[in-house]
Protein backbone atom coordinates (compact mmCIF):
# COMPACT_ATOMS: atom_id res chain seq x y z
CA UNK A 1 0.00 0.00 0.00
CA UNK A 2 1.61 3.52 -1.23
CA UNK A 3 0.31 7.04 -0.41
CA UNK A 4 1.15 10.19 -2.46
CA UNK A 5 0.46 13.35 -1.98
CA UNK A 6 -1.64 15.55 -3.44
CA UNK A 7 -1.51 19.33 -2.84
CA UNK A 8 -1.09 21.86 -0.34
CA UNK A 9 -3.55 24.23 0.93
CA UNK A 10 -5.04 27.21 -0.88
CA UNK A 11 -4.81 30.70 -0.74
CA UNK A 12 -8.62 30.73 0.13
CA UNK A 13 -8.39 28.07 2.94
CA UNK A 14 -9.98 25.33 0.96
CA UNK A 15 -7.86 22.37 0.31
CA UNK A 16 -7.26 21.07 -3.54
CA UNK A 17 -6.70 17.42 -3.77
CA UNK A 18 -6.29 15.34 -7.39
CA UNK A 19 -6.92 12.19 -7.91
CA UNK A 20 -4.38 9.85 -8.65
CA UNK A 21 -5.95 7.91 -11.34
CA UNK A 22 -7.79 10.11 -13.11
CA UNK A 23 -6.42 13.18 -12.22
CA UNK A 24 -9.76 14.83 -11.49
CA UNK A 25 -9.11 17.75 -8.63
CA UNK A 26 -11.29 18.23 -5.88
CA UNK A 27 -11.48 21.28 -3.50
CA UNK A 28 -12.19 20.33 0.21
CA UNK A 29 -13.98 23.64 1.72
CA UNK A 30 -13.81 22.57 4.98
CA UNK A 31 -10.68 21.54 5.71
CA UNK A 32 -11.10 21.54 9.54
CA UNK A 33 -13.43 19.36 9.85
CA UNK A 34 -11.33 16.48 8.23
CA UNK A 35 -9.92 14.03 10.33
CA UNK A 36 -7.04 11.52 9.78
CA UNK A 37 -7.74 8.80 7.43
CA UNK A 38 -10.95 10.11 6.36
CA UNK A 39 -12.14 8.18 3.56
CA UNK A 40 -14.11 9.45 0.11
CA UNK A 41 -14.53 7.71 -3.62
CA UNK A 42 -13.70 9.81 -6.52
CA UNK A 43 -16.63 10.45 -9.06
CA UNK A 44 -15.09 10.39 -12.06
CA UNK A 45 -13.14 6.90 -11.80
CA UNK A 46 -14.60 5.50 -8.52
CA UNK A 47 -11.37 5.05 -7.01
CA UNK A 48 -11.24 4.90 -3.01
CA UNK A 49 -8.99 6.93 -1.15
CA UNK A 50 -8.06 7.96 2.39
CA UNK A 51 -7.54 11.34 3.56
CA UNK A 52 -4.40 11.47 5.85
CA UNK A 53 -4.09 14.79 8.11
CA UNK A 54 -1.06 16.03 9.49
CA UNK A 55 0.00 19.06 11.37
CA UNK A 56 3.10 20.41 10.78
CA UNK A 57 4.11 23.99 11.49
CA UNK A 58 5.47 26.09 8.73
CA UNK A 59 6.43 29.42 10.59
CA UNK A 60 5.34 31.14 13.94
CA UNK A 61 2.02 30.50 15.12
CA UNK A 62 0.61 28.74 11.55
CA UNK A 63 -0.01 25.37 11.10
CA UNK A 64 0.17 23.67 7.57
CA UNK A 65 -2.80 21.15 6.46
CA UNK A 66 -1.16 18.44 4.43
CA UNK A 67 -3.25 16.12 2.47
CA UNK A 68 -1.91 12.57 1.48
CA UNK A 69 -3.98 10.03 -0.74
CA UNK A 70 -3.78 6.57 -0.39
CA UNK A 71 -4.40 4.63 -2.65
CA UNK A 72 -6.02 1.26 -1.82
CA UNK A 73 -6.57 -2.31 -3.18
CA UNK A 74 -9.99 -2.27 -4.52
CA UNK A 75 -12.61 -3.41 -1.95
CA UNK A 76 -14.27 -7.14 -2.35
CA UNK A 77 -16.77 -7.17 -5.36
CA UNK A 78 -20.50 -6.87 -3.75
CA UNK A 79 -22.31 -9.68 -5.47
CA UNK A 80 -25.90 -8.28 -4.07
CA UNK A 81 -25.52 -5.37 -6.55
CA UNK A 82 -24.02 -7.23 -9.75
CA UNK A 83 -27.08 -9.27 -9.53
CA UNK A 84 -29.10 -6.58 -9.57
CA UNK A 85 -27.35 -4.86 -12.69
CA UNK A 86 -26.05 -8.02 -14.53
CA UNK A 87 -28.75 -11.41 -12.88
CA UNK A 88 -27.73 -14.41 -13.34
CA UNK A 89 -31.36 -15.65 -14.68
CA UNK A 90 -33.18 -13.13 -17.25
CA UNK A 91 -36.17 -14.17 -18.01
CA UNK A 92 -39.09 -13.17 -21.12
CA UNK A 93 -42.18 -11.33 -20.16
CA UNK A 94 -44.97 -10.03 -22.52
CA UNK A 95 -47.40 -7.55 -21.46
CA UNK A 96 -49.29 -6.88 -23.96
CA UNK A 97 -53.38 -7.05 -24.87
CA UNK A 98 -55.79 -8.74 -26.97
CA UNK A 99 -58.23 -5.89 -26.97
CA UNK A 100 -55.64 -3.56 -27.95
CA UNK A 101 -54.77 -5.44 -30.60
CA UNK A 102 -57.87 -6.21 -31.76
CA UNK A 103 -58.95 -2.74 -32.16
CA UNK A 104 -55.66 -2.29 -34.22
CA UNK A 105 -56.26 -4.83 -36.36
CA UNK A 106 -60.35 -3.25 -37.21
CA UNK A 107 -58.31 0.17 -37.86
CA UNK A 108 -56.01 -1.79 -40.43
CA UNK A 109 -58.51 -3.66 -42.16
CA UNK A 110 -60.30 -0.94 -42.54
CA UNK A 111 -57.68 1.45 -43.96
CA UNK A 112 -56.57 -1.62 -46.53
CA UNK A 113 -60.12 -2.22 -48.04
CA UNK A 114 -60.05 1.67 -48.59
CA UNK A 115 -56.31 1.79 -50.08
CA UNK A 116 -57.19 -1.21 -52.23
CA UNK A 117 -54.47 -3.41 -50.01
CA UNK A 118 -51.45 -0.97 -49.93
CA UNK A 119 -52.15 0.28 -46.36
CA UNK A 120 -51.78 -3.41 -45.38
CA UNK A 121 -47.62 -3.33 -44.66
CA UNK A 122 -47.65 0.13 -43.07
CA UNK A 123 -51.16 -1.73 -40.17
CA UNK A 124 -48.70 -4.71 -40.14
CA UNK A 125 -45.64 -2.61 -39.25
CA UNK A 126 -47.73 -0.94 -36.57
CA UNK A 127 -48.57 -4.10 -35.00
CA UNK A 128 -45.14 -5.77 -34.50
CA UNK A 129 -44.02 -2.38 -32.77
CA UNK A 130 -46.95 -2.82 -30.63
CA UNK A 131 -45.86 -6.22 -30.02
CA UNK A 132 -42.17 -5.62 -29.45
CA UNK A 133 -42.58 -3.19 -27.24
CA UNK A 134 -44.17 -5.11 -24.83
CA UNK A 135 -42.36 -8.20 -24.98
CA UNK A 136 -38.92 -7.52 -22.58
CA UNK A 137 -36.32 -9.84 -21.49
CA UNK A 138 -34.79 -8.87 -17.85
CA UNK A 139 -36.24 -5.42 -17.39
CA UNK A 140 -35.84 -4.51 -20.85
CA UNK A 141 -38.44 -3.89 -23.65
CA UNK A 142 -37.81 -4.61 -27.16
CA UNK A 143 -38.04 -2.40 -30.14
CA UNK A 144 -38.85 -2.64 -33.59
CA UNK A 145 -38.08 -0.11 -35.95
CA UNK A 146 -39.46 -1.57 -39.37
CA UNK A 147 -41.56 0.95 -41.41
CA UNK A 148 -44.53 -0.02 -43.84
CA UNK A 149 -42.57 1.58 -46.48
CA UNK A 150 -39.77 -0.78 -46.54
CA UNK A 151 -42.18 -3.79 -46.37
CA UNK A 152 -43.85 -2.63 -49.57
CA UNK A 153 -40.61 -1.69 -51.24
CA UNK A 154 -39.46 -5.33 -50.28
CA UNK A 155 -42.89 -6.73 -51.95
CA UNK A 156 -42.53 -5.03 -54.50
CA UNK A 157 -38.55 -6.21 -54.86
CA UNK A 158 -39.81 -9.97 -54.27
CA UNK A 159 -42.55 -9.77 -57.01
CA UNK A 160 -39.90 -9.08 -59.13
CA UNK A 161 -37.43 -11.61 -58.43
CA UNK A 162 -39.24 -14.44 -57.61
CA UNK A 163 -43.25 -13.97 -58.26
CA UNK A 164 -43.03 -12.69 -62.01
CA UNK A 165 -40.74 -15.20 -62.73
CA UNK A 166 -42.45 -18.32 -61.08
CA UNK A 167 -45.85 -16.62 -62.60
CA UNK A 168 -44.90 -16.27 -66.05
CA UNK A 169 -43.25 -20.37 -66.45
CA UNK A 170 -46.61 -21.75 -65.26
CA UNK A 171 -48.34 -19.50 -67.35
CA UNK A 172 -46.25 -20.84 -70.13
CA UNK A 173 -46.90 -24.43 -68.99
CA UNK A 174 -50.90 -23.79 -68.83
CA UNK A 175 -51.52 -21.12 -71.46
CA UNK A 176 -48.80 -21.99 -74.67
CA UNK A 177 -48.78 -25.29 -76.54
CA UNK A 178 -45.01 -25.83 -75.79
CA UNK A 179 -42.66 -28.90 -77.08
CA UNK A 180 -42.30 -31.52 -74.64
CA UNK A 181 -39.16 -30.99 -74.28
CA UNK A 182 -39.67 -27.16 -73.44
CA UNK A 183 -42.50 -28.04 -71.39
CA UNK A 184 -40.71 -30.13 -68.74
CA UNK A 185 -37.90 -27.33 -68.67
CA UNK A 186 -39.97 -24.72 -67.72
CA UNK A 187 -41.51 -26.56 -65.04
CA UNK A 188 -38.30 -28.34 -63.79
CA UNK A 189 -37.39 -23.96 -63.75
CA UNK A 190 -40.78 -23.13 -62.00
CA UNK A 191 -39.75 -25.79 -59.82
CA UNK A 192 -36.12 -24.49 -59.54
CA UNK A 193 -37.64 -20.92 -58.19
CA UNK A 194 -39.93 -22.18 -55.99
CA UNK A 195 -36.96 -24.09 -54.01
CA UNK A 196 -34.43 -21.14 -53.93
CA UNK A 197 -37.38 -18.86 -52.94
CA UNK A 198 -37.48 -20.95 -49.07
CA UNK A 199 -33.91 -20.58 -48.08
CA UNK A 200 -33.51 -17.16 -49.30
CA UNK A 201 -36.10 -15.98 -47.78
CA UNK A 202 -35.50 -17.41 -44.29
CA UNK A 203 -31.86 -15.85 -44.54
CA UNK A 204 -32.91 -12.18 -45.50
CA UNK A 205 -35.86 -11.59 -44.03
CA UNK A 206 -33.95 -12.64 -40.69
CA UNK A 207 -31.46 -9.92 -41.67
CA UNK A 208 -34.07 -7.54 -41.79
CA UNK A 209 -35.99 -8.77 -38.74
CA UNK A 210 -32.65 -8.25 -36.68
CA UNK A 211 -31.29 -5.07 -38.09
CA UNK A 212 -34.90 -3.63 -37.39
CA UNK A 213 -35.03 -4.63 -33.89
CA UNK A 214 -33.29 -3.47 -30.59
CA UNK A 215 -33.33 -4.21 -27.22
CA UNK A 216 -31.68 -1.53 -24.49
CA UNK A 217 -31.25 0.55 -27.16
CA UNK A 218 -28.80 -1.80 -29.35
CA UNK A 219 -30.06 -4.04 -32.49
CA UNK A 220 -29.30 -7.06 -33.39
CA UNK A 221 -27.99 -8.45 -36.57
CA UNK A 222 -27.48 -11.62 -39.03
CA UNK A 223 -24.36 -11.78 -40.70
CA UNK A 224 -25.02 -15.29 -42.83
CA UNK A 225 -24.25 -15.57 -46.30
CA UNK A 226 -27.54 -16.48 -48.60
CA UNK A 227 -25.02 -18.54 -50.58
CA UNK A 228 -23.77 -20.79 -47.61
CA UNK A 229 -27.36 -21.22 -46.43
CA UNK A 230 -28.07 -22.70 -49.89
CA UNK A 231 -25.43 -25.07 -49.91
CA UNK A 232 -26.65 -26.34 -46.49
CA UNK A 233 -30.43 -26.13 -47.72
CA UNK A 234 -30.14 -28.48 -50.80
CA UNK A 235 -27.50 -30.65 -49.30
CA UNK A 236 -29.66 -31.03 -46.35
CA UNK A 237 -32.82 -32.18 -48.08
CA UNK A 238 -30.71 -34.33 -50.68
CA UNK A 239 -29.22 -36.50 -48.11
CA UNK A 240 -32.74 -36.39 -46.14
CA UNK A 241 -34.22 -37.78 -49.41
CA UNK A 242 -31.80 -40.37 -49.80
CA UNK A 243 -31.97 -41.68 -46.18
CA UNK A 244 -35.88 -41.98 -46.45
CA UNK A 245 -35.87 -38.82 -44.00
CA UNK A 246 -33.89 -40.06 -41.20
CA UNK A 247 -31.16 -37.43 -41.58
CA UNK A 248 -33.74 -34.87 -41.46
CA UNK A 249 -33.23 -34.08 -37.64
CA UNK A 250 -29.17 -33.40 -38.38
CA UNK A 251 -30.59 -31.10 -41.35
CA UNK A 252 -32.89 -29.46 -39.10
CA UNK A 253 -29.91 -28.81 -36.33
CA UNK A 254 -27.58 -27.88 -39.10
CA UNK A 255 -29.80 -24.75 -40.39
CA UNK A 256 -30.31 -24.05 -36.49
CA UNK A 257 -27.02 -23.56 -35.87
CA UNK A 258 -26.45 -21.54 -39.23
CA UNK A 259 -29.14 -19.02 -38.25
CA UNK A 260 -28.16 -18.81 -34.38
CA UNK A 261 -24.52 -18.75 -34.82
CA UNK A 262 -24.76 -16.04 -37.74
CA UNK A 263 -27.00 -13.90 -35.12
CA UNK A 264 -25.39 -10.78 -33.05
CA UNK A 265 -26.79 -8.58 -30.84
CA UNK A 266 -24.36 -5.27 -31.27
CA UNK A 267 -20.63 -6.83 -31.37
CA UNK A 268 -21.30 -10.33 -29.45
CA UNK A 269 -22.37 -13.09 -31.57
CA UNK A 270 -24.59 -15.79 -30.04
CA UNK A 271 -23.43 -19.33 -30.71
CA UNK A 272 -25.27 -23.28 -30.91
CA UNK A 273 -24.05 -26.14 -29.50
CA UNK A 274 -26.66 -28.55 -30.46
CA UNK A 275 -26.09 -31.89 -32.73
CA UNK A 276 -28.56 -33.87 -34.57
CA UNK A 277 -28.66 -36.87 -32.03
CA UNK A 278 -30.09 -34.37 -29.73
CA UNK A 279 -33.61 -34.80 -31.20
CA UNK A 280 -33.25 -38.46 -33.29
CA UNK A 281 -35.03 -40.55 -30.84
CA UNK A 282 -38.46 -38.15 -30.85
CA UNK A 283 -38.20 -38.01 -34.24
CA UNK A 284 -37.91 -41.49 -34.70
CA UNK A 285 -40.50 -42.50 -32.71
CA UNK A 286 -42.77 -39.63 -34.23
CA UNK A 287 -41.89 -40.98 -37.88
CA UNK A 288 -42.43 -44.97 -36.84
CA UNK A 289 -45.50 -43.82 -35.16
CA UNK A 290 -46.66 -41.69 -38.31
CA UNK A 291 -46.25 -44.91 -40.65
CA UNK A 292 -48.02 -47.22 -38.50
CA UNK A 293 -50.91 -45.25 -38.10
CA UNK A 294 -50.83 -44.66 -42.05
CA UNK A 295 -50.58 -47.91 -43.08
CA UNK A 296 -53.18 -48.98 -40.55
CA UNK A 297 -56.32 -46.87 -42.25
CA UNK A 298 -55.03 -47.62 -45.58
CA UNK A 299 -55.56 -51.14 -44.77
CA UNK A 300 -58.72 -50.03 -43.36
CA UNK A 301 -60.07 -48.05 -46.19
CA UNK A 302 -58.48 -50.69 -48.82
CA UNK A 303 -60.11 -53.79 -46.97
CA UNK A 304 -63.80 -51.53 -46.75
CA UNK A 305 -63.58 -52.47 -43.31
CA UNK A 306 -66.91 -51.45 -41.40
CA UNK A 307 -64.89 -49.12 -38.79
CA UNK A 308 -63.09 -47.87 -41.34
CA UNK A 309 -64.26 -43.66 -40.50
CA UNK A 310 -62.86 -44.62 -36.49
CA UNK A 311 -59.44 -45.70 -38.13
CA UNK A 312 -59.52 -42.06 -39.58
CA UNK A 313 -59.53 -40.39 -36.30
CA UNK A 314 -56.58 -42.05 -35.22
CA UNK A 315 -54.72 -39.27 -37.59
CA UNK A 316 -55.85 -35.71 -35.34
CA UNK A 317 -56.06 -37.92 -32.42
CA UNK A 318 -52.96 -39.73 -32.30
CA UNK A 319 -50.62 -37.79 -34.85
CA UNK A 320 -51.84 -34.23 -33.99
CA UNK A 321 -50.48 -34.73 -30.11
CA UNK A 322 -47.64 -36.90 -31.15
CA UNK A 323 -46.35 -34.31 -33.90
CA UNK A 324 -46.82 -31.73 -31.45
CA UNK A 325 -44.60 -33.40 -28.92
CA UNK A 326 -41.75 -33.57 -30.97
CA UNK A 327 -42.01 -30.07 -32.17
CA UNK A 328 -42.21 -29.17 -28.08
CA UNK A 329 -39.37 -31.22 -27.78
CA UNK A 330 -37.01 -29.53 -30.88
CA UNK A 331 -37.71 -26.32 -29.64
CA UNK A 332 -36.50 -26.94 -26.35
CA UNK A 333 -33.38 -28.53 -27.47
CA UNK A 334 -32.91 -25.77 -29.86
CA UNK A 335 -32.96 -23.12 -27.04
CA UNK A 336 -31.61 -25.10 -24.28
CA UNK A 337 -28.32 -25.73 -26.73
CA UNK A 338 -28.53 -21.79 -27.69
CA UNK A 339 -25.12 -19.76 -25.97
CA UNK A 340 -24.48 -15.98 -25.40
CA UNK A 341 -21.17 -15.60 -24.39
CA UNK A 342 -21.18 -17.72 -20.96
CA UNK A 343 -24.55 -17.53 -20.60
CA UNK A 344 -26.87 -20.18 -21.93
CA UNK A 345 -30.58 -20.34 -22.74
CA UNK A 346 -33.42 -22.49 -21.35
CA UNK A 347 -36.86 -23.45 -22.26
CA UNK A 348 -39.69 -24.78 -20.29
CA UNK A 349 -41.62 -26.32 -23.04
CA UNK A 350 -43.72 -28.98 -22.50
CA UNK A 351 -45.88 -30.73 -25.14
CA UNK A 352 -48.62 -30.73 -22.69
CA UNK A 353 -48.74 -26.85 -22.73
CA UNK A 354 -47.93 -26.52 -26.08
CA UNK A 355 -51.02 -29.22 -26.92
CA UNK A 356 -52.95 -26.66 -24.49
CA UNK A 357 -52.06 -23.81 -26.45
CA UNK A 358 -52.74 -24.96 -29.47
CA UNK A 359 -55.59 -26.59 -28.70
CA UNK A 360 -56.86 -23.40 -27.08
CA UNK A 361 -56.18 -21.16 -30.25
CA UNK A 362 -57.92 -23.20 -32.30
CA UNK A 363 -61.10 -23.65 -29.95
CA UNK A 364 -61.17 -19.68 -30.00
CA UNK A 365 -60.94 -19.12 -33.73
CA UNK A 366 -63.79 -21.56 -34.04
CA UNK A 367 -66.04 -20.21 -31.62
CA UNK A 368 -65.77 -16.57 -32.57
CA UNK A 369 -65.45 -17.32 -36.48
CA UNK A 370 -61.70 -16.15 -36.57
CA UNK A 371 -62.28 -13.03 -34.72
CA UNK A 372 -60.14 -13.90 -31.68
CA UNK A 373 -57.23 -13.68 -33.74
CA UNK A 374 -55.49 -10.92 -31.79
CA UNK A 375 -56.37 -12.93 -28.73
CA UNK A 376 -54.21 -16.05 -30.37
CA UNK A 377 -51.79 -13.93 -31.28
CA UNK A 378 -51.03 -12.68 -27.80
CA UNK A 379 -51.14 -15.99 -26.28
CA UNK A 380 -48.67 -17.27 -28.31
CA UNK A 381 -46.37 -14.22 -27.86
CA UNK A 382 -46.67 -14.56 -24.08
CA UNK A 383 -46.51 -18.46 -24.26
CA UNK A 384 -42.89 -18.41 -26.16
CA UNK A 385 -41.27 -15.38 -24.49
CA UNK A 386 -42.03 -16.57 -20.71
CA UNK A 387 -41.55 -20.38 -21.67
CA UNK A 388 -37.29 -18.80 -22.25
CA UNK A 389 -34.94 -17.77 -20.35
CA UNK A 390 -31.42 -16.60 -20.30
CA UNK A 391 -28.57 -18.32 -17.13
CA UNK A 392 -25.20 -17.66 -16.23
CA UNK A 393 -23.17 -14.30 -15.89
CA UNK A 394 -23.78 -11.47 -18.86
CA UNK A 395 -21.64 -8.94 -19.34
CA UNK A 396 -23.86 -6.17 -21.18
CA UNK A 397 -21.54 -3.57 -20.69
CA UNK A 398 -19.11 -5.16 -23.37
CA UNK A 399 -22.01 -5.24 -25.59
CA UNK A 400 -21.63 -1.99 -28.29
CA UNK A 401 -23.35 -1.17 -31.52
CA UNK A 402 -22.11 -2.55 -34.60
CA UNK A 403 -23.68 -1.09 -37.49
CA UNK A 404 -24.38 -3.99 -40.59
CA UNK A 405 -26.81 -2.82 -43.51
CA UNK A 406 -29.84 -5.30 -44.72
CA UNK A 407 -31.69 -5.41 -47.47
CA UNK A 408 -35.38 -5.35 -47.26
CA UNK A 409 -36.13 -7.54 -50.20
CA UNK A 410 -35.90 -11.04 -47.79
CA UNK A 411 -38.95 -9.17 -45.29
CA UNK A 412 -40.74 -8.83 -48.82
CA UNK A 413 -40.00 -12.42 -49.48
CA UNK A 414 -41.45 -13.64 -46.18
CA UNK A 415 -44.73 -11.42 -46.47
CA UNK A 416 -45.66 -14.13 -49.51
CA UNK A 417 -45.87 -16.81 -46.89
CA UNK A 418 -46.30 -14.84 -43.61
CA UNK A 419 -48.21 -16.34 -40.68
CA UNK A 420 -47.75 -13.23 -38.14
CA UNK A 421 -46.03 -12.51 -35.54
CA UNK A 422 -44.21 -15.43 -34.10
CA UNK A 423 -40.58 -15.77 -31.73
CA UNK A 424 -38.02 -16.97 -33.71
CA UNK A 425 -36.24 -19.63 -32.33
Amino acid sequence: MTTTPLSNETSHGTLAITCHRCQAQYRIRNAHRLTNASRSTCRTCGARFAVLTTAQPIDAGQTALHSLIEAQTPPAPDHSDRDQQHPSTMHGTFRGSGGTLLGMQIVNVCLTLITLGVYHFWGKAKIRRYLFSHTAFGSDRFAYHGTGKELSQGFLKAMLVFGLPYVSLGAAHSVLDLPRWVDLLSQALAGLVLFLYVPIATVNARRYRCARTSWRGIRFSFRGRTTEFLKLYARGWAFTFLTLGTYYPYFQTQRQAFLHAHTYFGNQRFGFTGHGSGIMLPFAVTLVSTYVVLGLCGLALAFQLTNAGLTLLLIPFVLGPLWIWLLGQKQKYFWDHTIFGEARFSSTITWQTLFTLYLGNIGLLMVTLGWAWPWVTVRNARFHIETLSLQGPVDLDRVLQDQVESSVTGEGLSNLLDTGFDMDT
